[in-house]
């Protein structure tokens, strides 16, 4: 209790074995907030219609919050395809839960201790100004890879982190990112600007036509919106984005596309489209370590080049 009122926790779904432990720990002297792509089950919790892997979804969850709890279920996904690391998903999440706390003024947060990214969790949470503590009991989760499942939205989530060279700006990686595709296929790959508006093109034919959200985007994250093109499937109540983020303190950069629907078949999608998709990520973050190597060398530094495994 605080002041004579219930303390107003928020957790991020109570749907899986984390969430339903917790959920049966606090509901009875807290006012629990879940955030939840679904609407749950418990009639004793308000529910906030969310993505965890949306910064703005988890800024609206956490208005007057207390506790904000964080633990990500590496059983649960949102997307029917998820192409990401577990590593790679957990910092998104946990880099959206420290901005979103600072920005709400939320007076804590607390780590669900037990996964092998630790570490680096309580690293991202504390990054920001909000106070962090540790659960004393952990919760052992093993981080899991996963790709194509059953899911109640056909879309798809890809969350991958780059390495940068230490005087890159986000703006001068978006830059190189749009020319990068520009010339992955010399005289069939294209991108067009107009203003706000970028077409990614193939055999001049406008595939994704992504459109700037200016409001939104700043030096640590510029955020896109898939306003149309041939392999994508509009629909107002999901926008799916592409997103840019410089994580706090790092030299990293978080590419992140969410709730895309591809318009081919999924078939298509996954024996061409997906494939070719990560082949060319590939290729490109070994081209931004080795443009940090070279900045590296310049800078007097003397490392070798390995390439990432």
């Amino acid at each position: 209790m605080s002041g004579g009122r219930m303390m107003r926790v928020l957790l991020t779904g109570v749907s899986g074995y984390i969430g339903k432990h917790l959920y049966e720990s606090l509901h009875m002297e807290h006012d629990l907030v879940v955030l939840s792509q679904y609407k749950q089950a418990y009639e004793d919790v308000s529910w906030m219609r969310g993505d965890i892997f949306a910064l703005e979804d988890v800024i609206t969850a956490m208005k007057d919050i207390d506790i904000a709890v964080y633990f990500l279920d590496p059983t649960k996904r949102s997307s029917k395809t998820m192409e990401a690391s577990y590593n790679d998903m957990n910092a998104l999440a946990a880099d959206n839960y420290g901005r979103a706390a600072e920005a709400m003024n939320v007076k804590e947060i607390i780590y669900v201790a037990g996964a092998v990214e630790d570490d680096e969790t309580l690293r991202i949470l504390r990054s920001y100004q909000t106070p962090v503590r540790v659960t004393h009991t952990a919760i052992r989760r093993k981080g899991m890879l996963a790709r194509f499942q059953s899911a109640r939205r056909d879309d798809v989530r890809i969350i991958r982190r780059f390495k940068i060279p230490a005087s890159w700006t986000l703006e001068k990686f978006t830059a190189h990112y749009f020319d990068y595709y520009k010339n992955v296929l010399p005289g069939l790959s294209n991108v067009e600007i107009d203003e706000n508006s970028y077409y990614l093109q193939g055999a001049k034919r406008d595939l994704i036509h992504l459109k700037r959200r200016t409001a939104l985007s700043n030096n640590d994250r510029q955020i896109f919106d898939i306003a149309g093109g041939e392999l994508a499937t509009i629909r107002h109540q999901h926008t799916g984005t592409l997103e840019f983020r410089r994580m706090l303190g790092t030299e990293e950069i978080m590419v992140c596309i969410h709730r895309y629907e591809p318009s081919k078949s999924w078939l298509f999608y996954q024996l061409l489209q997906a494939p070719f998709h990560a082949l060319t990520m590939r290729i490109f973050e070994v081209e931004m370590r080795i443009e940090k190597f070279n900045e590296e060398q310049r800078n007097g530094q003397t490392k070798t080049y390995t390439p990432h495994r």
